[in-house]
Parts: C-alpha cells; structure tokens; sequence
C-alpha cells in the first residue's frame, strides 16, 4: 500500500533552501508534496486552500516574522506541526517560539534531523487530534445525558398534566353522548391530549426512559420496507435508491422506533433539498466490530459545524418557528442508544449529511407481547395513592364510576396510615415518584402485611425501573401516563383475577 502524501507548507523566502528541506524528506522516504510561500498572505491562502499536514519556516524572513506565521498555523489548527528550520537564530529566540507553540527546531547545517522530527510530530499531531476527538465526545454525551435527565423531568411533569385532561375528556364524551352538541369538542380535546402524549414519548425515548419492545429484525427487509413508504412521502424531485449489503447480522431493536429514526432522518433530507436532490439508503457490516450499520446519505445543502454539533439536542431546529420540534434526531439519539448502538451525522455545507447507525449483531430475540381486553365492571376497594390532586382526583372518579370503591391518599405516609388504622383493600394503585417515599418501597410495606396484595403502578417518567435502579416486582403491572380509562381498568381486572 502506498503512504499517503504529506503537504508540506515550507515558508521561506529562498527557493534553493525549500529545494534542499524537499530533497532532505524525500531521502528519507517521505511521500512529501511541498508547497513554498514567503508572505503572510500566501501563507493564509494555502492553508485556506488545500490540507496541511506540516508547516516547515525560516526564522530570517524579510516579509513576515516566523512568530506571526506561527499565530496565524495556530488560529488555523492549533494541532498543525510548526517546526522552525534556520541556521542563524539564537537560542533564546529558538526557546521563545518553542514556549509559544512550535513543535521543534532544526539548523539548516544539520537538515538530517528534519525528516524524523517532522515523523514524530505527525505523529503526536494525530495522536493530539484523537485525543481530543475522544474528549469532544465525551463532553457532548455527557451535555446529551444532562439534557436527557432535563427532559425526562419535563416529560413526567406534562404528564401528570395530560392524564389530568385525557381522563375529564373521557369522562365528558361518555357523558355527553356521541348525539351531543359538544361531544365533538370533547373528542378534540381527547385527541389534543394524545399529541401531547407523542410529544412527551418523543422526550422519553430522548432520555432513554421509554419502554421498547424489541424484536430480531433483518436491517434489509426494514430498509426495503421504508423504501416503499419513503418514496410516496419524499416526492418526485428526490430520487431515492437503496444499495444493500448481502447477508447482514440480524439485530434486535424496537422496529417501530426504528422505523422513526428513518423517517425523521428522511423528512430532515428532505427539507434540505428543496428543490431536486438524491437520497441514498445502505447497510453494511463492520468488519472490525461486527455491527451492523444503516447510512442515510442526503445531497442536500449540509450543515456548518456549530449546527452539525447541536444537531442531537432536543429542541434545536433550523426549520424556523413552527415548522420543526427539534425532537428528531434527539430521539433517534434515544432510540440507537437504547439498543446498544452509536448514531452519528457527517455534514459539511454544500456537501450533503450522512446519518449513521451502527447496531450490535442480535443475540437473543425479545419475547412476544399479550393483549388484555376490556373487563366488565366490577367491585373492589382500591387504595389510591398520587401526589397530584388532579391525577389522583379524576383516577378516583374513573374508578368509581367502574364500580370500584375508592380511597385516596396524597402521599404513602398517609396510605400507610390509613391501613394501620383498619383500612381493608383489595389492590394498591399508586405512582412511583413521590416526596418522601417512593411507590415501590410503599408497595413493599404493605406485601410486608399482606403478601399477595396486587399492586399497579403509574408513572410518567420510569421506563421498568424504580429510582436507584430497583426493579418494579414481576406482577405489578406499570401504567405510563396519561393513559386511557381501558388500560386502567384493564390493569386492575388482571392483578385481580
């Protein structure tokens, strides 16, 4: 294989000298291509104009100071060898340029030394960049778990808000009847409140916090599938092919939120070519890991870096006020994460973005879900515990309208009072997050009591687990919120029976 060129910027105002530092790299077996400059105009012009692996200068220049070339490699790329090649400058001189950023210094009498000190540098530059690489992510899925527990707070508490209106807008439709006046009111106010719910299980699934049900699929057969949907969607001016690699690894992820990611990439493709444009979906496999990766390749008009950096947090658009939620690709970032994935954008103006994803071969497929049907109504004395009087009021008023006999408590402390002073019930329903003490720990107080009691909990933040990392138990079933009258009712017929 052969090495790749090094550029080499050699700033020096004599010719026959930029000659001999050539000749001196190239003897020593340096694919070298130089390219000579002696102002500090022709300096900024080069490396505006082409890649610089190394910038190789004078100290004795009549046009430019070395320290002002060396200022102007630095705001460059503060990573860019800069070595100092003269043979009449001081020590002191040689000592300032090096303390202000230059990598080395070498005599134009002992040019031997050029060629490994220019190899060491390219070296440490490389590694310098690497490092940093890995620092900038570091930081930035650091920013992005930040950001997660933000909006997974935010979520929980829009929740509580939207179970409020879905439930009295339930209430008031089976109330007022479908012949009513208002009855069409009430149904937009029901389906109001379920896109909010989308919008807030778009955050949920951004932190992570979303339950998923994954299932083995061929990355493929998901790619051939989409591709029927996103050729009706994406229009004639976009031309849209797929270049699919044979016999992939199967992976196991939720296909409904991969499905999403798709789309959401496809639809941000799409407002980036206006006007005609090309979009190119494909798989491969990494040999080196073994993933299995999905590229989705735009020829849109790109991103400039600051925008490209932001593009996984939530809420961040560019599409202008209403036209976007900014929530995209922050829950795709949820989704890969999830399964065990990395997804990440290449984007550079006027040259397109590339979105990809890499998943780990599946091991074990995920088990098949059940449906639960409507239970009739029946009779039971449920304990009710919510921190939220409007949550709490219109769950008691669902209930007892089933038939259920309802006792209400603001907090477990008050929940377990109640039943040390004779309160008898046949299930517990309670949320997960509350002052003082959490649900679970509150359902284990009273299995401590009764053993077999059946628990139901509702949560609009956790994802299967309590706070800390404690697992709910196996036979207390968990209601995200806001969560439809059926599925209440549904929950409590099965712990019951």
């Amino acid at each position: 294989m052969t090495a790749a060129q090094i550029e080499v910027l050699v700033v020096d105002d004599n010719d026959d000298d930029a000659v001999l530092i050539g000749h001196s790299l190239s003897r020593a077996g340096l694919p070298v291509r130089l390219t000579r400059a002696e102002t500090s105009e022709e300096v900024t012009a080069t490396l505006a104009g082409r890649p610089v692996d190394v910038v190789i200068c004078d100290y004795n220049l009549p046009g430019v100071r070395a320290e002002d070339v060396l200022v102007q490699v630095r705001e460059h790329d503060a990573d860019l060898p800069f070595v100092l090649v003269s043979g009449q400058v001081g020590e002191e001189k040689a000592a300032d340029l090096m303390r202000a950023g230059a990598r080395d210094f070498v005599l134009k009498d002992r040019l031997t030394r050029l060629a490994p000190a220019v190899q060491r540098e390219l070296h440490e530059a490389a590694e310098r960049r690497r490092h940093r690489h890995t620092e900038q992510q570091l930081r930035q899925a650091e920013r992005l778990d930040s950001l997660g527990q933000l909006a997974g707070g935010i979520a929980h508490d829009f929740n509580n808000i939207l179970a409020v209106i879905s439930g009295y807008a339930t209430i008031l439709n089976e109330e007022l009847g479908p012949d009513h006046a208002l009855h069409a009111d009430a149904l937009a106010i029901e389906q109001a409140a379920a896109r909010g719910s989308g919008l807030t299980r778009q955050l949920l699934i951004f932190s992570g916090l979303e339950p998923s049900r994954p299932e083995l699929l061929d990355l493929n057969v998901v790619a051939t599938d989409m591709q029927r949907v996103l050729s009706r969607t994406l229009g004639d001016d976009v031309e849209l092919t797929t270049m699919l690699s044979l016999n992939l690894p199967r992976i196991t992820i939720d296909r409904s939120k991969l499905e999403q990611v798709i789309m959401n990439a496809a639809m941000n493709a799409r407002a980036a070519m206006p006007s005609n444009g090309r979009l190119t979906v494909s798989t491969e496999v990494v040999r080196e890991t073994g993933h299995v990766c999905l590229s989705i390749i735009d020829s849109g008009r790109g991103m400039p870096p600051e925008v490209a950096a932001r593009a996984f947090e939530p809420f961040f658009t560019t599409k202008g006020r209403g036209k976007g939620t900014g929530l995209g690709l922050a829950t795709a970032y949820g989704v890969i994460t999830e399964a065990g994935g990395t997804i990440s954008l290449d984007s550079r103006p006027g040259e397109g973005t590339t979105l990809r994803i890499c998943l780990p071969p599946a091991e074990i497929a995920a088990p098949a879900s059940t449906l639960v049907r409507r239970p009739p109504s029946t009779t039971g004395r449920i304990l009710v515990v919510e921190d939220e009087d409007g949550v709490r009021d219109i769950v008691g008023r669902i209930l007892r309208r089933a038939g259920y006999e309802v006792h209400a408590a603001d907090d477990p402390v008050e929940a377990l009072r109640l039943v040390h002073d004779g309160l008898e019930l046949d299930a517990l329903l309670t949320d997960i997050i509350m002052p003082g003490m959490y649900g679970t720990q509150l359902a284990a107080e009273l299995r401590k009591i009764r053993p077999a009691l059946p628990v139901v909990f509702m949560s609009g933040y956790t994802s299967g687990s309590a706070p800390g990392g404690e697992e709910l138990p196996a036979d207390a079933p968990l209601l995200h919120k806001p969560f439809q009258s059926e599925n209440l009712l549904n929950a409590l017929h099965t712990v019951l029976h």
